[in-house]
């Protein structure tokens, strides 16, 4: 793209009057649109038929406003012709950029202001759009100063645009000189962005934890299992509504379901670090990361269903770009304001529109996305209200503080919780899980010593080979199941009721009760010491195992 230099000079405009309404129009442009006075060489011929010529070159798009002045020059026209526009037009396009390899188009806006004549509209038409596929994009306004009215040839009647803007002018008082000047914005230097490196820090030795002190081998792309992120902190609703688990609303931004899932957010935590932590400052960007994550999560927790377990800072990230988003407009209209625009719609369209996204094998958490949006939208649009012109960053830093400091408690505490429950976790994943347990002796039978293979550590799983081993009068394999089930007392201390030790040893002494009578009494005594009926205690006193 080549670099945009205007010339300085509009054809005709030294000879205005300074009541007129063009001038005024155009002053409204400069002070208010981001336009400037003069065009680029390319477009000198439209200066040359025109009274005043603008133009707006945002980094993106160039648009070039060529005004002719009917109330200093009754009945005078525009008089290119519209191919003559269109030639001019794509000279300039060099001056345009591209999105997703598209090139973006040159606008061409014909203004005739003053009293309007019967053949204006009709003279003015052609001046289009001339193709479907056209990068110039012309279009004519007349801007009748005796009726107030407003007529043009472009899309929509000009309703998205200019056209109420310039009725409303043309009705309402005029402004002075004074309130004319283009906004300046007071800027600081962005500096190191030393507070989002932290953040990127910090995800990444987290999920180097999920990693290292999972539960069960990490799998294929890096991905720790489901027990590995429910026991970090993972969102999920029955944990946390009615466990009341409501750290989790916090752990589960750290998370991440696989290294490409950490990749995607670390880098557009980057991409909006590095715009967003000098734009507003420190105080300001930790107290969006934390309202995103807090609203990403939310919102996860109303709309998703029970069985899912959502993790990643997704959430946050898309408070940040929102935030970027409701920040450009504390800019004036110009490259600075389409720059941050366009960085955040980069992001927020394809993370917030499921048919704009390339991810298509993966299950994308829109919840949380929307959530964040939502949250740092709102929080964005709070800090543009109280962001004065002439200060570098938003006010009111000390509440931003106050909550960044309560955002940073948050993540940090789910640690006790999630450091306390993990060597239960870690035993409840050696579990079978509840849907593979038999029902019926047939399915028992079947099952058995798959389960006891693939769950070693299930005190139930040795339980139930025990008694089909038992029904094929295997009784030293049962013995032996038996024995090894009962080695796992922190598993049945920790996880179960004490039922199921209690028939761990009852079944053992019924089977050593043949030969090893002392044995077996000695195996029933802390079932003869705690169970005084039922079952259990029936079949030791039938053998007379609980007597002295």
């Amino acid at each position: 793209m080549s670099a945009f230099e205007p010339t300085p000079q509009a054809a005709n405009d030294t000879t205005a009057p300074p009541d007129t309404f063009c001038l005024y129009l155009a002053k409204q442009f400069i002070a208010h649109r981001g336009f400037t006075v003069g065009t680029v060489a390319e477009a000198a011929e439209l200066a040359a038929h025109s009274d005043i010529v603008l133009s707006r070159h945002d980094g993106f798009t160039l648009t070039i406003a060529c005004m002719i002045d009917r109330e200093t020059y009754p009945g005078k026209t525009f008089d290119l012709s519209p191919q003559t526009v269109e030639d001019i037009g794509k000279a300039c396009l060099k001056y345009s950029g591209k999105v997703n390899f598209n090139k973006l188009p040159v606008m061409i806006q014909i203004f005739e202001v003053g009293p309007a004549s019967a053949d204006q509209r009709e003279r003015l038409k052609p001046f289009k759009k001339s193709s479907l596929f056209s990068k110039v994009v012309p279009s004519a306004w007349v801007v009748d100063t005796i009726s107030a009215t407003v007529w043009t040839n472009a899309r929509f009647g000009g309703l998205l645009s200019l056209k109420r803007v310039i009725e409303k002018l043309l009705r309402a008082p005029r402004q002075s000189d004074e309130t004319l000047r283009p906004r300046t914005v007071a800027v600081q230097d962005q500096g190191f962005a030393w507070l989002t490196y932290a953040m990127l820090a910090v995800l990444i030795g987290v999920f180097a934890a999920e990693l290292l002190y999972g539960i069960g081998d990490w799998s294929k792309a890096l991905q720790p299992t489901i027990a590995t992120l429910v026991s970090f902190g993972g969102l999920t609703g029955p944990l946390v509504i009615q466990s009341g688990e409501w750290y989790r609303l916090f752990s589960a931004p750290l998370l991440h379901g696989d290294v490409f899932h950490l990749a995607l957010n670390c880098v557009a935590l980057y991409l909006a670090g590095n715009i967003l932590e000098g734009l507003v400052g420190r105080a300001w960007f930790a107290a969006l990361f934390v309202v995103g994550a807090l609203g990403g999560s939310l919102l996860s927790l109303a709309l998703n269903p029970d069985s899912l377990v959502s993790v990643g800072a997704s959430g946050a990230v898309m408070g940040l770009f929102a935030a970027i988003l409701a920040a450009s407009f504390h800019f004036p209209s110009g490259a600075e304001r389409t720059g941050l625009q366009m960085a955040a719609i980069y992001v927020l369209l394809p993370s917030l529109l499921p048919l704009a996204s390339v991810f298509k094998g993966q299950r994308i958490d829109y919840a949380a996305h929307f959530g964040g949006a939502i949250a740092g939208a709102a929080l964005g649009l709070v800090m543009l209200a109280i962001w004065r012109h002439d200060e570098p960053h938003p006010r009111w830093r000390g509440v931003a503080a106050v909550t960044a400091l309560a955002g940073l408690v948050a993540f940090a505490y789910p640690v006790l919780p999630a450091v306390r429950g993990y060597p239960v976790a870690v035993l409840g994943a050696a579990l079978i899980p509840q849907a593979d347990l038999p029902q019926t002796d047939a399915a028992a039978k079947a099952q058995s010593a798959e389960l006891v293979e693939r769950y070693p550590r299930d005190p139930r799983g040795h339980l139930i080979r025990a008694r089909v081993l038992l029904v094929a009068q295997d009784e030293a394999g049962a013995e032996r199941e038996l024995r090894a089930g009962l080695a796992e007392e922190k598993v049945w201390r920790t996880l179960f009721k004490p039922d199921l030790a209690a028939a761990l040893r009852t079944t053992l002494a019924l089977v050593l009760a043949k030969d090893r009578v002392d044995e077996a009494r000695t195996v029933a005594r802390p079932v003869c010491d705690t169970v005084s009926s039922g079952p259990l205690r029936d079949a030791l006193d039938q053998m007379k195992l609980c007597q002295s």
